[in-house]
């Protein structure tokens, strides 16, 4: 079956400040129409190329397009001023823990606030510190970013911060976000110039200079106040007239508190901001663009419940509860799932045994990620194409969502995030209403086609009945999300379709486009070192090497370096020389696009064939992930809902098991006789060529049975 999806669909959108990178060349937007976008190359030359929407979002969908958001704007250029780090995974291990720390307490901080258990007062903080303490470590947790680095919890958290340095961290967070609280972002201020009072004519003349898009700090406003007091005594007092007394920093505080705060908030934040935060609520969320707002959450497939609901529950006897796993002894499946609140178009779905933050980081990334190749593997009759960069994810208070992996991976790609108040579920009702719809719209239809003919009473061995699979499981959510639940009328969109409403909205607003290969592997993918040396890198037995690592090489014989991989794609990975990270392709350039655990499970195919060699016949395996590919269709969407989790020894554990001892080699052609007709003899047969038949006739019937377990789910190998 052949894999065919649209990509044309997603329409993207760029803001008048960010500086857009397609195909390495750095550009801004000079121009927008309904046909497309004229961007104008960053460097001062003049020069405007012209993109279509359809060719931005083929050129978004191969990873070719990088934004960095608001680039221009003034923020931002104050970040880059005190900051280079770009993203907080940038930065060395020991200015990540610190930051952890920091943003541990802030975290813990506005939890208990939002909760009413604490002010910002010295008295509450410091009264309540070890309360913040024990909740900043539910922050924390355990987490690792690389390698065998840990978090030296005893050390980052024995003691705790006073209050009014917690106080200076949540200030800076809340400025210049995750990345300020990052050591190079702490600036003090200028602390030795004395603060006055004074004529409240002037003064107002320079306390309205607050009121501007630049933001100015209250200092900076004192400081324009003193230097507009002496310019007018030194009038005064050559006209012979008495000095003003300089107002102090305390007076112009007041009096830049008694601003209209409407006025403050339109100025400095913007009308949109202004509006949101003074707007009265009388029908909920004003949400007017697809992922404006998108809700996160989990929740577990509780299979005894519903059979229960449906009364089919009472009519199975002990024995078949137990064959079918409805009686709690059997593990149990969670879904996290993703959902546009604007469209309420369903936009990841992750199944895992246990959810964690790996979970809601895959389901991060799935919800930037084109969906049609997983629609298609199911043999779904609608388009999954809906995909773009959130600008808002609200997710409940539990451990996934605290966890630092999904928290530092929204950070880096410029995500807000937001906990909703816990025990609230109102405030997350779109996500929890779609669950409700799982309850009662589509496991009825699952349990009556998976479990009808055990209804059925016979002499037949329960145990040998058909049983709910995780193929059956993945096969029903992908099938009813994109035919069924996206092409069904919604009251909360005024009777539309989701898939209607995704399609009306990307067409007048856009969406933001996904991150480039490069931002993902730092992003999602895994972080490692590797060893360097002649024949280039090497990971999961796979060869990478270019020019760069070449020169860079000739500078050292051998040297461990950086690598970013991510296991979708093991085509290519991103090295550290120095201070820049670079892109090395593999050797081998049919790997490009190949996941890990299809490498790996060609690899496996290919040596079960002939398990007493240890030399792999190379063209055989890529024979072999053309096969999976093409075959397994349905294992491929399988795998792709399915957690798939490198993290830890996960890379080690796989070289150990499946590569150990293993060698790739070409085959050597076939050598042709000059002076006779036909083809030389060889002396030497491979020996993978040279398998017995039995072997042979074996490995072929297994490859040719209809259904076979599926290699491509991490959990299940």
């Amino acid at each position: 079956m052949e894999l065919n999806f649209n990509i044309d669909n997603a329409r993207y959108a760029f803001g008048k400040f960010d500086r857009v990178h397609i195909n390495g060349m750095a550009c801004k937007v000079i121009h927008q129409s309904e046909d497309g976008y004229v961007f104008g190359a960053d460097d001062s030359v003049g020069l405007a190329q012209a993109y279509t929407h359809g060719q931005l979002s083929r050129l978004g969908a191969q990873g070719r397009i990088r934004v960095e958001t608001g680039y221009y704007d003034v923020a931002s250029a104050r970040k880059r001023l005190v900051q280079s780090a770009g993203f907080v995974n940038d930065l060395p291990f020991k200015s990540h823990a610190r930051l952890s720390k920091k943003d541990a307490y802030c975290e813990a901080l506005l939890e208990l606030r939002r909760d009413g258990l604490i002010k910002m007062t010295d008295e509450s903080l410091g009264a309540n510190m070890v309360l913040i303490k024990g909740k900043a470590l539910e922050y924390a947790g355990k987490d690792t970013r690389a390698g065998d680095h840990r978090l030296d919890i005893s050390r980052n958290f024995d003691e705790a911060p006073s209050p009014r340095t917690l106080r200076r961290w949540l200030v800076a967070k809340e400025e210049l976000g995750l990345i300020g609280l990052a050591d190079a972002m702490h600036r003090r201020g200028n602390r030795t110039r004395v603060m006055g009072s004074g004529a409240i004519g002037l003064l107002m003349t320079e306390v309205r200079k607050y009121l501007s898009p630049e933001k100015p700090t209250i200092k900076m406003i004192h400081e324009g106040v003193q230097i507009a007091f002496a310019e007018r005594n030194a009038e005064r007092v050559k006209a012979g007239l008495g000095v003003w007394t300089t107002p102090s920093r305390e007076t112009v505080r007041r009096a830049v508190r008694e601003l209209d705060p409407f006025q403050v908030t339109l100025a400095r934040e913007g009308e949109a901001a202004a509006r949101k935060k003074y707007r009265p609520v009388f029908e909920g969320l004003y949400l007017a663009r697809p992922l404006q707002r998108v809700e996160i959450d989990e929740w577990q497939i509780d299979l005894i419940t519903l059979m229960k609901s449906s009364g089919m529950y009472d009519l199975l006897t002990d024995e078949e509860r137990a064959a079918l796993g409805l009686d709690k002894k059997k593990a149990r499946w969670w879904i996290t799932a993703a959902i546009c609140c604007t469209t309420r178009c369903i936009l990841s779905m992750v199944l895992s045994r246990e959810p964690g933050g790996e979970a809601a980081t895959q389901a991060v990334q799935m919800i930037m990620t084109n969906k049609g190749k997983w629609a298609d593997a199911v043999g779904a009759l609608t388009a999954w194409d809906m995909h773009g960069r959130p600008e808002l994810i609200v997710t409940d208070g539990g451990a996934a969502f605290k966890s630092e992996r999904f928290r530092f991976a929204c950070a880096d790609l410029a995500i807000a995030t937001e906990i909703a108040i816990n025990g609230v579920p109102e405030v997350r009702g779109t996500i929890e209403r779609v669950f409700k719809t799982f309850v009662l719209d589509l496991m009825p239809r699952l349990s009556g086609r998976t479990f009808s003919n055990n209804l059925e009473k016979g002499d037949s061995d329960p145990t040998k009945r058909a049983a709910l699979t995780v193929d059956d499981l993945t096969f029903a959510l992908v099938r009813w999300v994109v035919d069924i639940y996206h092409n069904t009328p919604h009251r909360g969109l005024d009777g539309e379709t989701p898939i209607a409403c995704w399609r009306r909205l990307s067409t007048q607003w856009g969406v933001m486009p996904p991150p480039d290969m490069h931002t993902a592997r730092t992003v999602f993918g895994q972080h490692k070192t590797a060893t360097l040396d002649k024949t280039g890198i090497t990971i999961l037995k796979v060869r990478y090497h270019s020019e760069k690592l070449a020169t860079w090489l000739r500078r050292e014989d051998s040297c461990t370096v950086n690598v970013r991989w991510h296991p979708k794609d093991i085509g290519a990975v991103s090295v550290q020389l120095g201070d820049r990270w670079h892109e090395v392709p593999s050797v081998d350039a049919s790997l490009e696009g190949v996941s890990a655990q299809t490498w790996l499970t060609a690899t496996r195919t290919v040596r079960a064939g002939n398990p007493k060699s240890n030399r792999l016949d190379l063209p055989a395996v890529r024979q072999a992930i053309k096969a999976i590919e093409e075959r397994n269709e349905a294992a491929m969407a399988a795998a792709s809902l399915n957690l798939e989790d490198w993290s830890g020894d996960a890379i080690e554990r796989a070289e150990r098991k499946v590569l150990a001892g293993v060698e790739f080699h070409d085959r050597a052609p076939s050598p042709q006789n000059d002076n006779e007709l036909g083809r030389a003899i060889r002396d030497h047969v491979e020996p993978a060529d040279a398998a017995p038949p039995a072997q042979r006739t074996a490995a072929k019937r297994a490859g040719s049975a209809p259904k076979t377990q599926t290699t491509l789910n991490i959990e299940e190998d």
